[in-house]
């Protein structure tokens, strides 16, 4: 019985002393979780020379294909994070996607950070450009509860047709123990013509260490070709520098 109280208290003990450190969040003071899917590109509030490398991973429950992006996030500047992707359709890489980022505002006292990021998505093939521009806002609204939202705009084949809609993104977070967070994740597009897509997320975040985080989560989503809903299964490994 001793030994076990001690044991218990030992790892109670650990687990206090456990620092999440932002490989899980989404800035640098608030500690608001950063969203599996349209991840940021370093906290807001990023310092000179942090460095994470990351993937995200989606398998369609229908097909057993395989989506899966590498990337690669560097603090620039204090407050400025850019990114390399190379977003990958089973083993044939597609795309290349550049991103900026910019840390306008965290502030303790109103409980909320705020920036933008943008990104540029090169096909390799087709040769074709998008760009996304977002506004981010994140809110911690009392210790277990926190959200991000992002607004902004996608124009699609820059350089041919130029074909613009909006982004409309928000994520709510639940911090069930210092290492296990759950979260609610609603990507969307919204065409011109007022079509709309979506991807809904429920995920996961586990801290299995002070650089390792792993998200998960199974999503459904309309945001494939054919615009039909499919079920995706979903990882992201992040490794913090």
């Amino acid at each position: 019985m001793w030994l076990l109280t001690s044991t218990l208290v030992s790892e109670a003990s650990e687990e206090a002393l456990f620092l999440e450190t932002d490989a899980a969040h989404s800035d640098h003071v608030l500690r608001v979780p950063e969203p599996m899917v349209y991840d940021l590109v370093r906290p807001l509030g990023v310092k000179q020379g942090d460095l994470e490398v990351n993937a995200l991973v989606d398998v369609s429950a229908a097909t057993g294909d395989v989506s899966w992006a590498p990337e690669l996030e560097y603090g620039l500047a204090d407050d400025i994070g850019v990114e390399l992707e190379l977003p990958i359709e089973n083993t044939r890489h597609e795309r290349y996607k550049l991103a900026i980022q910019q840390t306008l505002q965290v502030s303790s006292a109103r409980g909320m950070a705020t920036g933008w990021q943008a990104f540029v998505d090169m096909h390799k093939h087709s040769k074709t450009v998008s760009v996304d521009a977002t506004y981010i806002v994140a809110k911690r609204w009392t210790e277990p509860w926190s959200s991000l939202s992002m607004l902004g705009l996608r124009v699609q084949d820059v350089n041919r047709r130029a074909r613009a809609g909006y982004l409309l993104n928000h994520s709510v977070f639940y911090d069930a123990s210092t290492r296990v967070t759950l979260g609610m994740e609603i990507n969307q597009e919204v065409s011109r013509g007022g079509t709309w897509r979506y991807r809904l997320t429920p995920q996961v975040h586990f801290d299995a260490s002070e650089r390792y985080t792993l998200q998960m989560g199974m999503a459904v989503s309309t945001l494939n070709p054919a615009q039909s809903a499919e079920k995706l299964w979903s990882f992201r490994l992040i490794r913090l520098f």
